[in-house]
């Protein structure tokens, strides 16, 4: 499903959540590793990239929001995805301006990550 497919509104790709489920057999516990793995790896990498970005180490932005990007996808983040693809090409071209609301955007998204996650997978139990 391409972001142009995902409602402006959902944090998540449907289509990936669902496959999600699959793989896991509907074991809560296994979607739960997934989603604690994905939360420590971004609580680990998001204060280096919000530290690259004010340093305008243009280098580490680019491959901190690569590896922020992958994963986001992994997990059916589309539209924080996204935003670290932003940030990505912005590391590439040597862009630091405006990065701000993309770092804040992709902050309100991952405070709703959580609830919206466990909420989801509750609706296949």
């Amino acid at each position: 499903m391409e972001l142009s497919q995902t409602p402006n509104h959902a944090l998540f790709n449907e289509e990936k959540l669902a496959e999600l489920h699959q793989i896991a057999g509907g074991n809560k516990d296994f979607l739960t590793k997934i989603a604690r793995t994905y939360l420590k790896q971004f609580e680990d990498k998001f204060p280096e990239l919000k530290q690259a970005v004010q340093r305008e180490d243009h280098e580490q932005v680019e491959q901190l929001a690569h590896l922020l990007k992958g994963a986001s996808y992994s997990v059916g983040l589309e539209q924080t995805a996204e935003q670290f693809h932003t940030l990505e090409r912005a590391g590439e071209e040597e862009v630091s301006d405006d990065l701000d609301p993309v770092l804040d955007t992709i902050e309100q998204q991952m405070e709703r990550f959580s609830v919206e996650w466990d909420d989801h997978f509750d609706r296949f139990n």
